[in-house]
């Protein structure tokens, strides 16, 4: 049995704000009300309005800040863009301190005419005393995004289900599991989703769904080794403490009926370089599955560039203070060596946004808005002091970095 995931989430996405959400966002949302934004009451601004990047993620809405920012390219120039923990308000709030709520997952629609983008955020009760999140989780969990993908008109995201341990502190939550959401009408308002929902695991020991390939690769065949390849669904999976990855398929056929414990069409690779089936009630993968990128991460993005016919993993280091990325001729194996991607200057003690406590990590690449040769991406900064988020709006939202392609 593969170990336990139980803390994989700590490790990429350490004490940040979903971690500190146990421990006291709930007490300090409650209280901004009174104090501020509640009552007609007004709020000076505790620092400037982020300069995000160019223009992308506007603080408006009442969208006040999240992590998370995995992208999915809807076709005609729009993108949907899955947040995490995020901290909401009424529509006319632009600083935390006017908050009144914090939901673990929003959403975000960009519209883009070359570089200009224009944002449209949702999340169930904007504006309202009691907001709620766009993916909701049964009972007293909680879902946090990861990533997606379109297929024959149908969205697909995976999402990570939390529950509380109620051990108090920064960790006290564990993995319940795995889910796929579909949404069947993807182009209607968000308001008029109709949201469905898959159990893809239970338990910590394997989740699926940190990066999701489908209709990519040479000639769209994410595994040109196999004539059939392009007929699947490639799911990295994050396995072990700390986590690396291992990779999981299923037919594109299937996916409205991918559910387990029940279907049996699921395969994990093995180290024998076969696609071996992955018993239907199975929570762990077998002791042959092979690490296909390590060292992995709970968020983080594999995409192909056919320009230089090459995939490219993007992902947060732990606590370094740098992103780093991972190139392979073939998406099955033959990752090279971990490289630095970017270091982040929040972290560097002359940058204005600097403290002890602060620290970056969720590096994405968003391969639509990509020019020839050049890479695009996101990571976000937080603290492990609550005054630090709170009061500087230049932190805990999705920071905009392009630079130039790497390649072998």
């Amino acid at each position: 049995m593969a170990p336990s995931l139980t803390n994989l989430c700590l490790r990429s996405r350490p004490v940040h704000i979903r971690a500190i959400s146990l421990l006291f966002v709930s007490l300090w949302v409650s209280s901004i009300p009174v104090a501020c934004g509640g009552g007609g009451v007004a709020c000076s601004p505790a620092s400037p309005t982020a300069p995000t990047s160019s223009g992308y993620f506007p603080y408006q809405q009442g969208w006040l800040g999240a992590d998370g920012a995995y992208s999915i390219p809807l076709g005609a120039g729009r993108s949907l863009w899955l947040f995490a923990d995020t901290f909401v308000g009424a529509a006319s709030a632009r600083t935390r301190t006017q908050a009144n709520g914090f939901i673990h997952n929003t959403i975000a629609i960009s519209t883009c005419s070359g570089s200009n983008c224009s944002f449209q955020y949702y999340w169930p009760g904007m504006g309202a005393s009691q907001p709620g999140p766009v993916f909701a989780a049964p009972g007293t969990d909680w879902f946090w995004p990861m990533d997606g993908f379109t297929s024959n008109g149908t969205l697909y995201v995976a999402l990570m289900q939390m529950h509380g341990t109620g051990s108090g502190g920064a960790f006290g939550f564990a993995y319940s599991g795995a889910q796929l959401a579909s949404i069947a009408n993807p182009t209607a308002p968000p308001s008029q989703w109709v949201i469905t929902y898959q159990q893809l695991n239970t338990g910590g020991s394997a989740v699926p769904g940190v990066s999701i390939v489908a209709n990519q690769g040479p000639g769209g065949n994410p595994n040109p080794l196999d004539p059939q390849g392009a007929r699947y669904a490639y799911f990295f999976t994050a396995v072990g403490s700390p986590p690396s990855q291992a990779l999981l398929r299923i037919p594109l056929a299937d996916l409205n009926s991918l559910a387990r414990p029940g279907n049996s069409d699921w395969q994990y690779l093995s180290a024998s370089g076969a696609w071996e089936p992955w018993q239907s009630t199975a929570t762990a993968l077998p002791s042959d599955n092979v690490v296909v990128i390590k060292p992995g991460a709970t968020e983080m993005t594999v995409r192909y560039h056919a320009a230089t016919n090459q995939w490219i993993a993007v992902y947060p280091q732990g606590l370094d203070n740098a992103s780093g990325y991972s190139l392979s001729s073939s998406l099955i194996g033959g990752w090279g060596a971990p490289e630095q991607l970017y270091a982040y200057p929040e972290m560097q003690s002359s940058n204005a946004n600097y403290t002890p406590h602060v620290f970056c990590y969720a590096a994405k690449e968003h391969v639509e808005f990509e020019s020839a040769g050049q890479l695009f991406f996101t990571y976000a900064c937080n603290s492990t002091v609550e005054s630090d988020i709170t009061q500087n709006m230049n932190l805990y939202h999705p920071v905009v970095v392009t630079q130039s392609l790497p390649s072998n």
